[in-house]
């Protein structure tokens, strides 16, 4: 904390926030994070959070009460890259704001409804002796109960709503005997939180209380002192967990989820040092503590990968040394070919880890960084405050535990191309190759053979175009966000234009990588949303997809079509796409620049990607 006030009273605010972020991002008990909200509040005084990268608007409801949750909440939230304006309703209201199409709640207009609950506000339990076809009646009415809240609030207020499930009791009257007995408490919770997690819409989104509560005990999680005094749904000694669960999985509904996990090698994927000890004499694998403790690690880091999760190496060594154990140490979970990026020289970690953003196309902010040494640590954080570092501790068996705790990696669903992410990127180096040997880029485009599928939006992909609309930030018009279910109701609406591009080429599927969608009033079409993943960049998609469009909306009826550019530090790279595509300055206001195109004067654009009904290159599965 001193070097917070010490940083503040030397007039450098900025280094003051980024190291009260940094801060929040790992402390552990709830007094260390009131002395944090108590700093944030003597920043406040002095200006205003620097701007960062998200911004929600966040309803809070609740049976409990939450004013001790509101501050470490928005601090959390900051951490996470996500600034917030938060509406809190009062005790117990929440039926009624959720019910109301008038309430409070509905007229502050979220983007996002937290709901936090506990197992006091589950409307109806069954007798505990109670048959089990009387138990599933209530099971439900009580999902029932919940989702018509939700439903309800999502039709007043369109917004996404996180739902919280029950934690189990710390009290078994039934003992043993519970686990056989249907209406037994505490089965009765989790057949209700399995239920709720079965039956939620695509706007309602379970933050998984159950699980956590049984992560850190039941008896730990829930106070009764605090219940009966105060109402408070989660003990002190578990509310810096609870609200940076809850920070996460918001971050990861504004798109600021984790992508690339960059990785040191020597004392953090095996124990000892491979250009000292040589490959045979690591430690890794069974007969041995440590060595198991870092094979499980691996096994987890794999299981990341597995669901989508970019890995890459920074290592100071010798890259044949480095590459040695993957290639002869059979102990290994993980293989070279499971990297994206491999760095193994001599030089700051900051400027590979720099340069792996770069080649992979992403920003520093979608970095995380793993290095056992502090001192490696540190020099990321001083030179890339962008990039997520987690503090390790001297055991290799926490390390999963560090990393599944920080929740940077939170997914809300998996789409197809998560599970081939990794292949997708070794492609994009085969691609790199072919264009390095081509004579020129036309060349280049020409041989890559590339074909595309440009249809309607589909429920089959919502997934994935929910996905992208979420994390993409460089090639983004318009940086909307819609959530899943506003992407389906756009899929519905006859007033929508709405546009997907799955492209594949001679080194495989790319997956779905572009997505489109303008509403239709009178005989105008108004671009809300235009995205593209950042690996097709200029490779004529764009150019393709603005042809599918403009006939599209030339057979509708429709004659003009309005661009909308809002400018962030990030997509800046389509500052001028709609000038490239022959639409005319309109002018700027409210902070983003509009573009006209007469859609009976567009002549299509010549690109290098064949539109075709279906490809056959290999579906992405």
């Amino acid at each position: 904390m001193t070097t917070l006030l010490e940083q503040r009273a030397a007039g450098r605010p900025a280094e003051a926030w980024s190291r009260l972020h940094v801060q929040a991002r790992s402390v552990a008990d709830y007094p260390a994070m009131r002395k944090l909200c108590h700093a944030r509040r003597k920043l406040l005084d002095e200006g205003s959070p620097p701007a960062q990268p998200a911004q929600v608007r966040l309803a809070l409801l609740s049976g409990a009460t939450i004013d001790q949750l509101v501050e470490p909440l928005q601090l959390a939230l900051e951490a996470a890259g996500i600034g917030s304006t938060i509406h809190a309703s009062a005790y117990n209201a929440y039926a009624r704001e959720m019910l109301d199409p008038e309430s409070a709640t509905v007229r502050f207009g979220p983007d996002v409804a937290l709901v936090i609950t506990t197992p006091a506000n589950i409307p109806a339990w069954p007798p505990v002796m109670a048959a089990e076809a009387e138990v599933a009646a209530v099971v439900d009415e009580v999902c029932e109960y919940w989702l018509n809240l939700c439903r309800t609030l999502h039709r007043h207020a369109r917004c996404d709503v996180v739902l919280c499930n029950f934690h189990l009791l710390p009290l078994r009257p039934l003992g043993t005997a519970g686990l056989r007995v249907p209406g037994d408490a505490n089965r009765f919770l989790r057949t209700v939180n399995d239920a709720l997690a079965r039956r939620a819409p695509d706007y309602v989104h379970i933050h998984d209380v159950e699980t956590l509560a049984s992560l850190h005990g039941v008896y730990r999680w829930f106070d009764h002192r605090f219940w009966y005094h105060a109402k408070q749904p989660v003990s002190f000694e578990c509310l810096v967990p609870y609200v940076r669960s809850l920070a996460q999985l918001i971050a990861a509904l504004r798109g600021r989820a984790a992508k690339c996990l960059v990785l040191d090698l020597d004392n953090t994927l095996w124990g000892g040092v491979v250009g000292d000890d040589g490959a045979a004499r690591l430690v890794i694998g069974e007969g041995d503590a440590g060595g198991e403790a870092f094979a499980e690690f691996q096994r987890y880091l794999l299981r990341l990968r597995e669901r989508g999760v970019l890995l890459a190496v920074a290592s100071k060594n010798d890259e044949r040394n480095a590459l040695e154990p993957f290639a002869s140490r059979p102990e290994m979970i993980l293989r070279r070919e499971d990297f994206v990026a491999f760095k193994a020289n001599w030089r700051l970690k900051s400027e590979n880890i720099r340069e792996i953003a770069r080649e992979l196309n992403i920003g520093l902010d979608a970095l995380v960084f793993v290095d056992d040494n502090p001192a490696e640590r540190e020099e990321v954080r001083r030179a890339l405050p962008d990039v997520r570092v987690l503090e390790l501790g001297d055991d290799p068996a926490e390390y999963p535990l560090q990393l599944d705790r920080s929740g940077w990696f939170e997914a809300l669903v998996l789409s197809a191309e998560d599970k081939v992410r990794t292949s997708l990127y070794a492609a994009d180096t085969a691609r790199e190759q072919l264009q390095s040997e081509s004579p020129d880029y036309g060349d280049y485009l020409r041989s890559l053979e590339q074909r595309a599928v440009i249809a309607p939006f589909e429920e089959r992909f919502l997934d994935r175009i929910a996905q992208l609309a979420g994390k993409t930030n460089q090639f983004n018009l318009t940086t909307r966000r819609p959530s899943r279910s506003q992407l389906a109701e756009m899929m519905a609406s006859e007033s929508y234009l709405t546009a997907y591009v799955r492209l594949a080429d001679r080194f495989g599927d790319n997956g779905l990588i572009s997505v489109f969608a303008a509403r239709g009033e009178g005989t105008d079409l108004w671009i809300e949303l235009w995205l593209m993943s950042c690996r097709v960049f200029n490779r004529g998609v764009e150019q393709q997809l603005c042809n599918h469009v403009v006939a599209a909306a030339a057979a509708a009826g429709y004659r003009q079509l309005h661009g909308v550019y809002l400018p962030t530090a990030k997509n800046g790279i389509v500052r001028e796409l709609y000038r490239e595509l022959g639409f005319a300055a309109r002018g700027s206001w409210d902070g983003a620049d509009h573009w006209l195109l007469d859609v009976g004067r567009y002549r299509p654009v010549e690109t290098q990607v064949t539109v075709v009904a279906e490809y056959a290159a290999r579906e992405v599965a």
